[in-house]
């Protein structure tokens, strides 16, 4: 479990995978190319940045034809949840 938090949040710390998640956020299945025109950046950082997302688990890829498409999975998120959970709950009771 402590693993895969790290995983998680290594994934999250770099200001370019924060922007892929969001802009894949309610989004279908998106191309690398549509990925990189919605957060401004080439599609060769688009695709290092989706490498690593991948492989912490938060995004699922799948080839259609030519294209390989990429979707947010929201429960990969969970352990962030998990972490920020309590601390939000402290920080309610001392409010």
């Amino acid at each position: 479990m402590l693993r895969q938090r790290s995983t998680v949040f290594d994934a999250i710390a770099h200001p370019v995978r924060r922007h892929i998640l969001e802009a894949l956020n309610g989004a279908h299945w998106v191309s690398i190319t549509d990925l990189a025109e919605r957060i401004e950046v080439s599609r060769s950082t688009a695709s290092r940045h989706l490498d690593i997302l991948r492989r912490s688990g938060l995004v699922k890829a799948r080839r259609v034809d030519q294209a390989t498409l990429h979707h947010l999975k929201l429960d990969a998120l969970e352990p962030v949840f998990e972490w920020i959970e309590p601390l939000v709950a402290e920080e309610a009771l001392a409010g």
